[in-house]
């Protein structure tokens, strides 16, 4: 089973994620960017990593990319190697190439997917990252 966080403000999108990964993995969801750093940190002190984080942009508090920074400093911290960092989808209702581009270039998002979505996208992202047949 994965263990997966999904860090999304909105209530119907969480729901719509914890839906659709339903059955995958054992999900944690949050609300902010603040408890998405802190559910990261708990994970690594108790080195049970999360195998894939699903990261909105526009969260209130700290912003995703703001989060998916201090979420790579803790890996940094706790030194989790570059090949197992945990994988980040960012999910955003945003189409702006100069957000993707922060998230892949500073944050090492692997993947961006822009709302709406459907569970057939959500599988075919966890299957481009292996995590799931």
């Amino acid at each position: 089973m994965l263990r997966i966080m999904i860090v999304e403000d909105e209530p119907v999108n969480r729901e719509l994620l914890l839906l659709c990964l339903r059955g995958l993995g054992d999900c944690k969801a949050v609300a902010c960017g603040e408890d998405a750093v802190l559910a990261q940190q708990d994970a690594l002190e108790l080195n049970q990593p999360f195998d894939v984080i699903f990261l909105d942009i526009l969260l209130p508090g700290i912003n995703g990319l703001q989060a998916l920074e201090q979420l790579r400093a803790l890996e940094d911290r706790h030194e989790v190697p570059q090949d197992k960092r945990v994988p980040v989808i960012v999910t955003t209702g945003l189409d702006d190439d100069r957000t993707a581009s922060r998230a892949f270039i500073q944050g090492q998002a692997l993947s961006y997917m822009t709302k709406p979505f459907r569970a057939g996208q959500i599988h075919e992202e966890l299957r481009k990252l292996g995590l799931i047949a």
